[in-house]
């Protein structure tokens, strides 16, 4: 076995530029194969993550459609339901807009509870960390009107830190004066759920509230959208019924749905993507492999004198087909084994250029092994046939035609 190798090794270094280009594509191509999945995955996981057990409540015409401060109270009492905070985007930008970043406007006396299995508050007013972070952060909240928390990566990206100061100029909620509006930072979180960004501010939405019934907005001004967690015993398909007859009279209708349900609707609005990016990994893997195959029939067809000698040797033909089946499982598994570790190496700095866009992006190891299965796959398509027509090869006829 060991001459084997030792064969494979001088046949690759012999034709080195053949081999490098080969491998380069297949590391391109499991790269790519890595990436395309993780997307897919990525957006399946946000569904699967989202908790079964919280209903969002929007307005049945569009979630742009702002529904009645008033529906909180009305919400609490409907059986089933534990807590309910309100849940309002707000759309700012910080300084040049060049990295916008989600803001959202919450009940600071529940979503934190509400959301205690989904983030968890890691620093806290006066650089405090650990369990008392959380505490100190909502017990900040409750006493600064203007107080935030953000997550870990918008921390770092901004360099924001505990008792800074955060000024963000409204595009949809705009003050009379054209002012920005200042966030002071009581807490930074990190996500527990792949589902949770890490670079989203949440804040008081009464601050946002009070300020804009002082510029003028109705009194009962409202909010996108109420998230609701219900009771254990509870079933979410008959709280979330309750919750819209209540309201099928107006003077907003409602829609009421899991959260899962409505992460699905968002991945729904892409369209066809995961499916597009499905065809698009089965055509790269498919364009590879000619490659492959084209880069075997030639190493073959290039060993038919090397055959000849090696059988008139004693070589037998399973070890002649061996011998070619092995360079093709080496070249395919060091040029996709590249590949594949690259997928995972930059899985951090592709999360980061993914941003809200795509929140929690990650290359599963289930990922990383389809990947490696399917290289495993290709060396074996590639190499089976050449290695067959080299094996039935007569040693006369091969010397022959080197001859």
């Amino acid at each position: 076995m060991r001459s084997t190798f030792v064969l494979v090794r001088r046949h690759l270094q012999h034709h080195w530029l053949r081999s490098g280009l080969t491998m380069a594509a297949l590391a391109l191509a499991m790269f790519l194969l890595c990436f395309v999945i993780s997307i897919v995955t990525t957006l399946e996981a946000a569904i699967t993550s989202a908790a079964t057990t919280r209903l969002v409540v929007q307005s049945a015409v569009s979630l742009f459609v702002n529904l009645p401060i008033s529906y909180v109270t009305k919400i609490v009492q409907v059986s089933g339901v534990d807590e309910v905070t309100v849940f309002q985007w707000f759309g700012g930008y910080f300084r040049e807009d060049e990295q916008p970043f989600a803001q959202f406007g919450v009940d600071h006396g529940h979503f934190f509870s509400m959301y205690a299995k989904d983030l968890r508050i890691i620093a806290g007013p006066g650089g405090l960390t650990g369990p008392g972070a959380s505490e100190a952060a909502i017990a900040a909240m409750a006493a600064d009107r203007r107080a935030a928390v953000i997550g870990t990566r918008l921390a770092q990206e901004y360099g924001w830190n505990i008792g800074d100061t955060v000024p963000l100029t409204a595009k949809i909620f705009t003050k009379t004066d054209r002012s920005a509006w200042d966030f002071n930072v009581v807490g930074i979180y990190e996500p527990l759920k792949s589902n949770v960004d890490d670079r989203t501010m949440w804040f008081r939405f009464d601050y946002l509230q009070e300020t804009m019934i002082a510029e003028g907005a109705p009194a009962d001004f409202g909010a996108g959208a109420y998230m609701v967690n219900i009771l254990p015993e509870a079933d979410p398909s008959t709280v979330a019924a309750a919750i819209d007859r209540l309201f099928e009279n107006g003077p907003q209708r409602t829609k009421t749905t899991t959260e899962a349900a409505f992460q699905a609707i968002f991945v729904a609005m892409l369209g066809n993507v995961p499916a597009f990016m499905a065809s698009l990994g089965g055509a790269i893997v498919f364009a590879v492999m000619f490659s492959v195959v084209n880069t075997m029939l030639m190493a073959a067809r290039q060993r038919r004198g090397e055959t000849g000698i090696l059988k008139a040797l004693g070589f037998t033909d399973a070890a002649v087909m061996r011998l070619l089946l092995v360079e093709s499982f080496v070249l395919c598994l060091t040029g996709g084994g590249a590949g594949i570790a690259l997928a995972k190496g930059i899985e951090g700095p592709m999360r980061d250029a993914m941003g809200a866009a795509l929140p929690g992006f990650a290359v599963a190891w289930s990922t990383l092994g389809i990947a490696a299965g399917v290289t495993l796959l290709l060396g074996l398509i590639a190499g089976i046939g050449p290695a067959i027509g080299l094996g039935r090869l007569h040693p006369a006829l091969a010397l022959r035609s080197e001859g």
